[in-house]
């Protein structure tokens, strides 16, 4: 790389597409929800789509990688920092929706509902999750209540194809839309970077914690999901008739408090440490469990005396602590039992 990464954030600033914050050797222990990491070299912040497709030409034309950032959650960033471009996609946020016909339905808790319509709800990738469950409520939209209390982001969450309750946030989406970087080339107009990509019969790119994007070089910029609004006289603007805002309010909260009650924000965390496994016949907080690993600690990282598969930061953890504490239950419970666990956040 031939130019700074100062006269790389300088030209992004200046280019005449970019709204937003470009900042320099910035801490990303805030950023992430356990609490650790080093700085990022560049930080952009972009404010719209426009804005992230100049800023990531700019990087591309520069050499300089690129790393996206969206909640921070599953995610353990390394102490010596990112030399490279940090995009943030909390500014990308816009959320509307879209609805079809109406068609007779029946609630046994909501008697007075007669009708639902299917509607599709398209979101910016740095929404955050319980946002869009907000929005859910207010809208008469049922369907992802199981994901309220989710840390992160829509973008996160299709990336990682997150799964709460037994349902994976990849049932829901319709489609989309991303910037593909192998398509990048500074030489060209790179009119056609931003691409679609849509989820019907695409079934086997799909699993538990799996998704297409995790295959894929790319930014996720929107979202878009199916649900059922069950209030069809929605429009212009108007929201939902009380009762029915109160039910999903409600529902949302239910699974709000059961992640409270497990202890899934006393400290922070990044959340499950290792995926399950059906082949182990018990989850991996289970096998955690059952050999005495829960309380076991490196340095300020900590395995939570109220849960196996989550290490919290009990104030002071880096995030070698943390990689040295995965790294040791992995070997307790290969040695124990012959099962290799398999991480679900991401060191990077």
């Amino acid at each position: 790389m031939n130019i700074s990464i100062r006269e790389i954030g300088e030209n992004i600033k200046n280019s005449k597409n970019f709204t937003g914050e470009v900042l320099y050797d910035i801490s990303l222990k805030d950023y992430t929800t356990i609490k650790t990491g080093g700085n990022a070299s560049l930080f952009i912040r972009p404010q719209s789509e426009l804005a992230l497709k100049d800023a990531v030409l700019q990087c591309k034309k520069a050499s300089l990688p690129v790393f996206v950032l969206g909640g921070g959650s599953n995610l353990v960033i390394n102490d010596e920092g990112l030399n490279q471009a940090v995009v943030y996609t909390a500014g990308l946020n816009i959320f509307s929706i879209k609805s079809n016909h109406a068609y007779p339905y029946e609630m046994e808790d909501l008697p007075f509902v007669k009708e639902a319509c299917p509607v599709q709800i398209s979101c910016g990738a740095g929404m955050t999750v319980n946002s869009l469950c907000d929005f859910c409520a207010k809208y008469g939209i049922i369907g992802l209540e199981s994901f309220a209390g989710l840390p992160g982001t829509l973008g996160g969450a299709a990336f990682m194809n997150a799964r709460c309750y037994e349902k994976n946030i990849g049932d829901f989406i319709a489609y989309v839309r991303y910037l593909d970087l192998d398509a990048i080339d500074s030489d060209e107009g790179n009119a056609n970077i931003i691409k679609e990509y849509a989820s019907a019969g695409d079934e086997k790119s799909w699993g538990y914690k799996k998704s297409p994007f995790q295959d894929m070089n790319v930014v996720i910029l929107s979202v878009t999901l199916r649900a059922t609004c069950i209030d069809v006289n929605i429009s212009g603007g108007m929201t939902s008739q009380p009762a029915i805002y109160d039910y999903i309010r409600k529902k949302n909260d239910y699974y709000i408090n059961d992640r409270i009650q497990k202890g899934h924000f006393k400290s922070p965390s990044a959340g499950s440490v290792f995926k399950n496994n059906h082949d182990f016949g018990k989850p991996s907080g289970r096998i955690i469990d059952e050999l005495g690993l829960k309380g076991l600690t490196k340095g300020g990282a900590k395995v939570a005396d109220w849960h196996g598969n989550f290490i919290i930061n009990t104030g002071n953890a880096t995030s070698s602590d943390i990689k040295a504490l995965v790294q040791e239950i992995q070997s307790t419970v290969k040695e124990k039992t012959g099962f290799t666990l398999e991480p679900e956040i991401i060191f990077v």
